[in-house]
């Protein structure tokens, strides 16, 4: 048994749609096409019934953050053609030059998830000994802004010294090519 579209009475219906508001229970069975054209019909509608709330926030904006916000959508990648609005809403980019090319926002998203511009998981167990040091060097580094930018001038001494301990380890030693 063919169940017709309620909205065209042509076609056989594909979507059963089932909307309850508070104790009424009402169901539409739609065409492929029909369904179509009342999703694209309900996202206008939404649209246009938030627009005066998105107009009323950009207002208070300043015109530099309106035209960030814009040129998200105006700004693409010149490999694959992802914009960084692509990226926000699938979650990866289309490629490596991706990166390159929305540079900063992207830094700042990665910083938000990761809490750090950077990957810092684990190093394989035969990582060179050289490499552990320059890993730590970066870290000790990034320890030596944030004590002086908390006025930890006695901390941050001690952390100049296992800079300056580590940096000469890696020019005296050579050990950049050693194995643990």
């Amino acid at each position: 048994m063919n169940i017709f579209c309620d909205e065209c009475n042509k076609n056989i219906a594909t979507v059963f749609l089932t909307k309850i508001s508070g104790s009424e229970v009402s169901k539409v069975q739609l065409c492929e096409g029909c369904a179509k054209r009342m999703e694209e019909t309900t996202e206008a509608a939404n649209l246009l019934a938030f627009l005066p709330q998105i107009l009323s926030g950009l207002q208070g904006m300043e015109e530099h953050l309106v035209e960030d916000v814009l040129s998200g959508e105006l700004v693409t990648c010149d490999f694959c053609g992802t914009s960084f609005n692509d990226f926000q809403k699938m979650g990866f980019l289309g490629c490596s030059r991706c990166y390159e090319i929305f540079g900063e926002p992207l830094a700042k998203v990665i910083v938000e998830f990761q809490e750090a511009e950077e990957h810092v998981g684990k190093m394989p167990g035969k990582v060179s000994k050289g490499a552990r040091l320059r890993k730590r060097l970066v870290e000790l580094e990034k320890h030596l802004e944030h004590q002086i930018a908390e006025e930890r001038y006695e901390s941050a001494a001690a952390v100049r010294d296992q800079i300056k301990e580590i940096e000469g380890k890696l020019q005296v030693d050579g050990s950049e090519g050693e194995q643990e």
